[in-house]
C-alpha cells in the first residue's frame, strides 16, 4: 500500500549575513535587514553627515544670492567652487573629529564647530539680513570690526540677530552628536589627519587672497575666515587703514521727554550730499548756471549760505557734528554717548527716516548707527547687494525709493536723505558727460581730467537732487516742508597738491555748500531775514545742528538745557554763531583718527592751519585771499595760535 509522501520538516536558515542564532531585522516593509546590513547604512549615513555643513551653508547663500551665484563664471565660479572646497574640508574634518567614540579632541572639536557656526555662519545670516551683504575682507579693513557691534546688536535687534543664530548653534551641537549614534571614528590615527586637514584649510582660506575673485565672489563661511586673515596680515604688517581709530557702537544718554513747539508746523528734509564743495556747484540761483542745473532750477527762490565751512574734511566727524551739535576735540565716550538728531526727535514722538547711498560697511558706519530710532531706514546694501564701500549705491535709485517711502511718515516728521556718489573715484553717466575730457587718474599732468570727472559725478548726482525736489513740490505736505542742504565736507582737486579729503584744512576740502528751501509761511519774516544776513557772512557746519533742531522746534525745550552745554552752536535762523568766536579744526579726532595729521582754528575770515608736513603755521584770511595762496604773519590770527596748541596739547612741529 502506497504511503503518501511524508511532509519535510521546515528548518529555519538564517540569510546569509546573518550569523547563526542571530534573528534578523525586520524592515518598515515585512523585508529582512541583517544588523551588518544595518550597521553598513549607519556608516553610510554617519559619513553623509560631513557633508550636511557645506550642504546647508550652499542652501543658505542660494537663498539669499541666487541671481548673483548663478551669473557667476569664468574665474569668479572656479574660486567660488574652490572656496566651497576649502569650507567642505574645514567643516568635515572639523566634525570628523567631533565625532570620536572618545578622547579629549572630541570636546574642542565641538566647541570649534559651535564657535564657527556662530561666526562663520549665523553672524553672516545677520549681516546679510542688514546690509544685503556679508562682512568681507574690505569691511573688516575700513571698519576694524571683527564682528560688528555684538553688544549693540543684542539689545536693539536681539530677536533678529538670535533667530540668524540659534538654527546655526542647534544644527552644530545636533550634528556631531547624531554622527556619533550612527557612526563614530575610532581610530585615534584618522582623528590626528583630520586635524591638520583642517588647520591647512583654515590657513588657506585665512591667508589665499579674496581678490582673485569677484566682490563678495565666496561662500559666507570662508569668506569671513578670509576676512579675518587679512585683518590679521594687515595688523601684522602695521597696516596703517586698521591701525587708525574708527567710530564704535554708540550708548546714546536718554533724552527726556519733548514737546515740539514749532513758530510753523512744518516737515524738515535734510540732504547731505557727499564729498562736494561750494565752488563746484551753484549756490545762488544761476540762470546759466553748469555744475548743478537740475537742483538750481528746482528751488530758485532758496536761501543760499556762501561762506559755509565744515569744521573738517572727513566724512565720520563732519556726521557727529551736524547730527550732535558736539565739537570733534570732545572725548571719545562724549562722541559716543551723545544723543543724535533722531534721538531728540524720537523724545518728542516725531516721525524721522534716514535714507542713505552710503555703504554702511565702510568706516564702521552702521556700528555707530545701531539702534537709532527712525521710523524708515534703508542704505546701500538694501537697495544694491553689490554697492560700493567708495560711491555706494545708485544715488537715483535711493532718491527714488525716498520719494515712495517717505509719504508713510506722519507730519511732522524729520528725514534725512543721504547722498553718497560724488565720493572718489565719482560714480559718472557715459551717456551724459558735460565736462570732457575727462579719467579717474589723479596724479599730476590729470588736473584737468579729474576735476572733469569730479564735475560730471556731480552733475548726474544733481539729476537725483533736482528729481527729488521737484517731486516734493508736487507733494500734499510740500507747503509745509523746508529742505536743508549741505555736503559732509569738501574736496581737493590738486589746489594743493592732492586729490580727495582728509589730508588738509585748506577751503577745497572744507567750504561746502548749504541752503534752505522754505516755502512762505514756513518761516517767519525774522527767520528769513536772518538767513538772508548770512548770505555772504562767515559760518560753520557747528550751527547746522542747532539749525536743525530749531527747525522741529526743540530747540527751546526746557529739558534740552543740560544737553546744550555742550553743544557751542547757535541757530542760523537767528542769526548763528558770532563771527568772533574762535573754533577748532581739525581731521584728527577720537572719533576718527587721521591718516594725515592736520589741525587749525578759524574765527571769522581769519584761519590758522597746518599739516604734519609743515614746518610752520600758516595764517589767511579767505576775504582777501580766497585762493589761501598769500600767508599772512602769524600774529594776525591773534589768539588762534594759542588756543589751537592748547587743544592739541603742545606744539606740533
Amino acid at each position: 500500500m502506497l504511503r503518501p509522501d511524508p511532509v519535510p520538516e521546515t528548518v529555519a536558515v538564517p540569510p546569509r549575513d546573518t550569523p547563526a542564532g542571530t534573528p534578523a531585522t525586520r524592515g518598515p516593509i515585512g523585508s529582512r535587514i541583517s544588523p551588518r546590513v544595518a550597521a553598513r547604512l549607519r556608516r553610510i549615513a554617519g559619513r553623509a553627515l560631513l557633508f550636511a555643513p557645506t550642504i546647508g551653508i550652499i542652501a543658505v547663500d542660494l537663498s539669499k544670492r541666487h541671481p548673483r551665484l548663478l551669473g557667476l563664471a569664468g574665474p569668479d565660479l572656479l574660486f567660488y567652487l574652490g572656496s566651497l572646497l576649502v569650507g567642505l574640508v574645514l567643516w568635515s574634518s572639523l566634525l570628523a573629529v567631533a565625532t570620536r567614540a572618545r578622547g579629549i579632541a572630541r570636546w574642542p572639536a565641538r566647541v570649534l564647530l559651535v564657535l564657527g557656526a556662530l561666526l562663520l555662519v549665523g553672524s553672516q545670516i545677520y549681516t546679510f539680513q542688514r546690509y544685503q551683504a556679508y562682512v568681507n575682507h574690505r569691511a573688516v579693513l575700513v571698519g576694524t570690526s571683527f564682528l560688528p557691534s555684538i553688544g549693540q546688536q543684542l539689545w536693539f535687534d536681539r530677536w533678529t540677530f538670535l533667530r540668524a543664530l540659534l538654527p546655526c548653534l542647534v544644527f552644530a551641537i545636533a550634528v556631531p552628536f547624531a554622527a556619533v549614534k550612527l557612526a563614530p571614528m575610532r581610530k585615534r590615527s584618522r582623528g590626528w589627519l583630520c586635524l591638520d586637514l583642517a588647520i591647512v584649510a583654515l590657513l588657506l582660506g585665512a591667508f589665499i587672497s579674496p581678490e582673485s575673485g569677484a566682490e563678495q565672489g565666496q561662500p559666507p563661511d570662508i569668506m569671513y575666515v578670509a576676512a579675518m586673515g587679512q585683518l590679521a596680515r594687515a595688523r601684522w604688517d602695521h597696516n596703517e587703514t586698521v591701525e587708525r581709530v574708527h567710530p564704535g557702537p554708540r550708548s546714546p544718554e536718554a533724552v527726556p521727554a519733548l514737546v515740539a513747539k514749532q513758530s510753523r508746523p512744518r516737515n524738515v528734509v535734510m540732504i547731505i550730499t557727499e564729498s562736494v564743495r561750494a565752488q563746484s556747484v551753484c549756490l545762488d540761483y544761476d540762470e546759466k548756471c553748469k555744475y548743478t542745473p537740475f537742483s538750481n532750477k528746482a528751488v530758485p527762490d532758496r536761501f543760499p549760505l556762501t561762506q559755509m565751512r565744515a569744521l573738517d574734511s572727513t566724512t565720520a566727524i563732519s556726521l557727529a557734528i551736524m547730527w550732535s551739535g558736539l565739537l570733534p576735540i570732545e572725548k571719545r565716550h562724549e562722541l559716543h554717548s551723545a544723543p543724535l538728531l533722531w534721538e531728540y526727535a524720537h523724545a518728542a514722538k516725531l516721525e524721522s527716516a534716514y535714507y542713505t547711498s552710503q555703504n554702511l560697511l565702510f568706516g564702521n558706519s552702521g556700528t555707530w548707527l545701531e539702534g537709532t530710532p527712525w521710523t524708515r531706514h534703508v542704505s546701500a546694501t538694501m537697495i544694491e547687494p553689490e554697492a560700493t564701500y567708495e560711491t555706494g549705491a545708485d544715488d537715483g535709485k535711493l532718491v527714488d525709493f525716498a520719494l515712495k517711502d517717505i509719504g508713510n511718515l506722519k507730519e511732522p516728521y524729520l528725514a534725512v536723505v543721504h547722498l553718497s556718489n560724488t565720493h572718489f573715484p565719482y560714480k559718472i553717466d557715459p551717456d551724459d558727460m558735460p565736462f570732457t575730457p575727462q579719467e579717474e587718474a589723479t596724479g599730476p599732468g590729470y588736473e584737468n581730467e579729474i576735476l572733469n570727472r569730479y564735475q560730471d559725478s556731480i552733475y548726474m548726482q544733481d539729476k537725483a537732487v533736482g528729481r527729488f525736489l521737484s517731486s516734493m513740490k508736487q507733494r500734499p505736505e510740500a507747503e509745509r516742508t523746508v529742505i536743508v542742504y549741505v555736503s559732509d565736507h569738501g574736496e581737493q582737486m590738486r589746489e594743493k597738491g592732492a586729490v580727495g579729503h582728509t589730508g588738509t584744512l585748506f577751503d577745497p576740502e572744507i567750504r561746502i555748500p548749504f541752503w534752505v528751501s522754505a516755502p512762505k509761511g514756513t518761516l517767519t519774516e525774522d527767520e528769513e531775514a536772518k538767513l538772508r544776513d548770512l548770505h555772504n557772512a562767515p559760518v560753520t557746519s557747528l550751527d547746522v545742528f542747532p539749525t536743525m533742531m530749531d527747525l522741529i522746534g526743540l530747540w527751546d525745550a526746557p529739558e534740552l538745557a543740560h544737553f546744550k552745554t555742550k553743544i557751542p552752536g547757535h541757530s542760523l535762523l537767528r542769526g548763528g554763531s558770532a563771527p568772533t568766536e574762535s573754533i577748532v579744526l581739525t581731521n584728527c579726532s577720537e572719533l576718527w583718527a587721521c591718516a594725515f595729521k592736520n589741525w587749525g582754528a578759524m574765527r571769522g575770515t581769519k584761519k590758522l592751519i597746518a599739516h604734519q608736513g609743515d614746518r610752520a603755521w600758516n595764517c589767511f584770511d579767505v576775504a582777501t585771499d580766497p585762493g589761501e595762496n598769500k600767508p599772512l604773519d602769524v600774529g594776525q590770527c591773534g589768539d588762534l595760535l594759542p588756543m589751537t596748541e592748547r587743544v592739541m596739547g603742545g606744539h606740533p612741529f
